[in-house]
């Protein structure tokens, strides 16, 4: 019997695993495939042999025509009759069906733990998050856990879960859009465009990390205070900063006064004996104009990267905004300019803001949480703009934000008290991020 035939009037876009997972799911469901080829091009075919298959990406017919994120699938087969078989011995049978896959959106808060609770919302929280959603990647049957009673109040566009949620004490879920027992979501940081919701891997080197410009422990107090890229918290550095586990102070602490951050990337060797790696806890902390003011010479940078890690062998720790002002935005582009996401060159993906190296967090046990966790404290006149990333440990939000797009990725997050964040798709590609998105596959037609 022939293949079915072909229209190589389009460019090739059917893909061999494709239609061999529509032909698993045809024979699942009892459909003879007879000598099968999946086709090769597309627009593909509109009319298969007995016992063939036509799988179109995108579809050649229907509402969806021309839909890449479609694929349409025609099934022929011949089927013996009963009350008609002494004029027909057997009829022609063709079934059409298309699946699409639908973009839910951005989440603001992606926990990639696989097991326990992911998100938790409690003491009578009040989350708001405008144009986007939840997403936990734990198979729990608490994945998403609701602890504080009727006085929980969660507003969000969806929420998505590999296991399903507890809603212990009636909380008000004002979910449109609950998707339970799905496929994890995900993480922007491991893959490589130009997949859907792919921001790129970040390669950037240790040893390119160290070069430049290398500073003790800041600690700011009061006063005005201009700081450029670079290395702090450098324990071998000439100031005598001993920032391995027992030091009292952060690579980075911010207690009053005003701190300005320029353009660009920041390393932050090591933790405090807290587990910190930046501490804000009063005064303002806010961004630079690149080339301007004390931000000369110009970095060729238009946003900050703050990353905690670890040179001389002690762990990274985590991000504290405890209280204070903070407005610092990510950078709307990659870093270095120029740089190729997905290679082995040193490359930080735009929209990135903190970042915890996870291979060297501080993952030791601290009271029911981890070291090197991070809380951040977000007070009305606070603006985060990009993407909080620390995969190995986990965070705790309190309080509002002005931000128009802030998203956090961590192993767990906790909301407490009222806590709003926001990170729809138009909002977030104006600040150059690339969120973690929610996919989910239906039939269509």
């Amino acid at each position: 019997m022939k293949s079915p035939p072909a229209r190589r009037t389009g460019k090739s876009s059917v893909y061999a695993n494709i239609c061999a997972k529509v032909q698993s799911a045809a024979t699942a469901n009892g459909f003879p495939f007879q000598n099968y080829t999946c086709p090769t091009s597309s627009p593909g075919c509109t009319s298969p042999s007995s016992g063939q298959m036509c799988a179109n990406n995108p579809p050649v017919s229907g509402a969806s025509n021309g839909d890449s994120k479609a694929v349409e699938v025609i099934l022929e087969r011949l089927q013996n009759t009963f009350l008609a078989n002494l004029f027909l011995s057997n009829v022609s049978i063709t079934t059409r069906a298309v699946a699409k896959v639908n973009d839910a959106g951005l989440t603001c808060d992606l926990a990639v733990g696989t097991t326990g609770t992911d998100i938790t919302v409690q003491g009578s929280a009040n989350i708001n998050l405008t144009g986007c959603g939840l997403a936990a990647n734990s198979s729990s049957t608490s994945s998403i856990s609701f602890g504080g009673g009727n006085n929980d109040v969660l507003n969000a566009s969806w929420f998505q879960t590999v296991g399903t949620y507890n809603a212990g004490g009636n909380p008000q879920i004002n979910v449109p859009t609950k998707l339970t027992y799905s496929s994890p979501v995900q993480d922007p940081y491991q893959c490589n465009p130009p997949t859907m919701g792919c921001a790129g891997q970040i390669t950037y080197s240790q040893a390119a990390a160290w070069q430049g410009s290398t500073n003790g422990c800041e600690s700011v107090t009061s006063g005005a205070t201009t700081l450029k890229p670079g290395l702090y918290g450098d324990s071998t550095n000439s100031n005598g900063c001993s920032n391995g586990k027992g030091s009292s102070s952060p690579p980075m602490s911010f207690t009053g006064g005003t701190v300005t951050l320029c353009p660009g990337v920041y390393y932050l060797d090591g933790e405090d004996n807290h587990g910190y790696a930046l501490l804000v806890q009063g005064g303002t902390l806010q961004m630079g104009t690149d080339g301007s003011g004390g931000c000369v010479p110009s970095s060729g940078v238009n946003g900050v990267t703050i990353i905690a890690s670890s040179k001389n062998g002690t762990k990274g720790g985590g991000f504290q905004i405890k209280s204070g002002t903070v407005t610092v935005s990510a950078p709307t582009s990659v870093t270095p300019s120029g740089c190729t996401l997905g290679s082995s060159n040193p490359c930080i993906p735009s929209g990135l803001l903190f970042y915890q190296d996870p291979a060297y967090a501080d993952t030791s046990k601290s009271g029911g949480g981890l070291t090197g966790d991070s809380t951040l404290t977000a007070n009305g006149s606070t603006s985060l703009q990009g993407v909080m990333y620390t995969k190995a440990t986990n965070v705790t939000f309190i309080g509002n934000s002005r931000s128009t797009c802030f998203l956090v990725i961590a192993l767990t997050i906790t909301f407490t008290g009222d806590s709003t964040m926001a990170g729809n798709e138009a909002a977030c590609k104006a600040v150059g991020v690339t969120g973690p998105t929610v996919l989910s596959i239906a039939l269509s037609e």
